[in-house]
Formats: C-alpha cells, sequence, structure tokens
C-alpha cells in the first residue's frame, strides 16, 4: 500500500505537487518537499502533509477538528497495516473486504456524511482488490461495492483508470437477438 504510485494518486486528487517521492535508505516512503528541501518519511505522515497543502475545501474541512482529524489518520494507518497484507492474500482480502462491507451498511462515507480524505485514502489502498473481484463477489460486498461505485465515479478521485463494472446484467451482451 504504502507505494508511489498511491502517493501520487493522492496529491493528484488534492491537487498538489507531490515534490519527489521515493525510498529513503532504511527503505522507508519519503516526500522530499519541492521548495523546501524538506522530507517527511511513512506514508501517514506525507498523507497528512499532502492534505494539510491542499486548496480542497472539502479536505481542509476535514481537518476542522482533532477528533476528525484522528479519525482520518486512523484510516490511512488502517489502509497501510490491513489493506496492504489484503493484497496479497485473497483470504484476508475476503476478510478485509467483509469487515468494510459491514461497517459500510448504515454509512454512505467512511466518517460523518460526507467525502473525506479518509474514503480517498481506503479506495485507493482497495482498488487492485475491486479490480480482480468476481461480479459474484461484487454482489456479495454490496455495500463495500455502492461505496466504491460512488467514488470511483468522481473523476478526480478515478483520475485514469477505467471504470470497474458494477452491473450484474452480464446476459445483456449475450442476448442480441429479439425476444417475443
Amino acid at each position: 500500500m504504502a507505494s508511489v504510485e498511491k502517493i501520487t494518486k493522492t496529491a493528484n486528487f488534492l491537487k498538489v505537487a507531490p515534490g519527489k517521492i521515493g525510498y529513503n535508505s532504511e527503505k522507508i516512503i519519503t516526500r522530499y518537499i519541492p521548495k523546501t528541501n524538506e522530507s517527511i518519511s511513512g506514508f501517514s505522515s506525507i498523507i497528512v502533509s499532502l492534505a494539510r497543502e491542499s486548496k480542497n475545501d472539502i479536505i481542509r474541512d476535514s481537518f476542522k477538528d482533532i477528533e476528525t482529524e484522528l479519525q482520518i489518520c486512523q484510516w490511512i494507518d488502517y489502509s497501510v497495516l490491513f489493506v496492504s497484507p489484503a493484497a496479497k492474500d485473497k483470504h484476508v482480502a475476503k476478510a478485509l473486504l467483509e469487515e468494510l462491507d459491514n461497517f459500510l451498511q448504515t454509512r454512505s462515507f467512511l466518517l460523518n456524511h460526507t467525502l473525506s480524505l479518509a474514503d480517498v485514502v481506503v479506495f485507493y489502498a482497495i482498488q487492485d482488490t475491486m479490480v480482480n473481484l468476481q461480479h459474484l463477489d461484487k454482489e456479495r460486498f454490496l455495500n463495500l461495492s455502492r461505496w466504491f461505485n460512488h467514488l470511483q465515479q468522481q473523476k478526480a478521485i478515478r483520475q485514469d483508470e477505467v471504470l470497474i463494472n458494477f452491473s450484474t446484467l452480464q446476459l445483456l451482451g449475450w442476448a442480441t437477438g429479439t425476444h417475443v
């Protein structure tokens, strides 16, 4: 999860120049800030620093109170600690997806009632897993699929990625004849 690609996607969504992203001598992901030559190490720290530089009102409002900020940090850590291992093991992935699906059963977003940085980071963290899900699994994780599909509809979040199909009407392409 703590990859250059995920940080770059997040920076693009936030409309912030990511600077140079790489790994330091201890193999910890590090951001070198363009104008100041400062460096920030660690996925969570980098994401929070990008969010603080963002001009995006929705994201800046996410940091208006300490409770919301801490919840966002918990979701960022969750994406690193739990989502990353899930990408490597399909059994762990299923458990993670079930957990997220249950959490989203009564919510439209991970925090409060609006899009937050938590949603964006978790979206990018599970994107590869969602691409590889079979249609039956997408139906099984209906709440997660609804949440993911809603977020991917926003071009700023999806960026250049192809829309993932959540339609269960797979027979539509096969039934080309006319029915009486």
